[in-house]
């Protein structure tokens, strides 16, 4: 869409060129003011530019945010089933089906626990951080159509 208008405005510009007439104050004006919209198009094709190339590696981000993800899933089941052994006679049984950080909120000994805390904090901070990131992809669509009518 930039590209386009771009591409207009440089046809505007040379024609205002080509038919400017020095005595006449308002093709002259035309001709700056063609010329301050030609700049300006060119500021935010840079723009959404920079923004596509920053984009380029979201999803390599993504997929950091949600291995560090699966590592914390990991440390805090380790730490339940420790906690869970040594509390074999007030839980008998752990479910199979339960998330490890479903469990952490349901036992408040477990809530408690430093590590849990910093591991918990770390891992609802990631999700957000890839919530934000998958938005940003979804964006990238909108930057590319502003560019050059792109999408996939």
């Amino acid at each position: 869409m930039i590209i386009v208008l771009m591409l207009i405005s440089i046809v505007i510009i040379i024609l205002e060129f080509i038919f400017l007439d020095v005595t006449d104050e308002f093709v002259d004006f035309m001709a700056s003011a063609s010329v301050l919209c030609f700049l300006i198009k060119l500021g935010i094709l840079v723009y959404l530019s920079t923004k596509l190339v920053g984009l380029s590696v979201i999803d390599d981000k993504i997929e950091l945010y949600e291995n560090q993800n699966k590592e914390i899933e990991n440390k805090v089941e380790l730490v339940v089933k420790q906690y869970m052994e040594h509390e074999n006679k007030t839980f008998t049984e752990l479910k199979s089906n339960e998330s490890y950080i479903t469990l952490v909120t349901l036992y408040p000994d477990l809530k408690s626990d430093k590590l849990i805390e910093q591991e918990i904090a770390l891992y609802e901070e990631n999700n957000k951080k890839i919530i934000s990131l998958k938005e940003q992809k979804i964006n990238k669509k909108v930057y590319q159509w502003w560019i050059y009518f792109g999408g996939k």
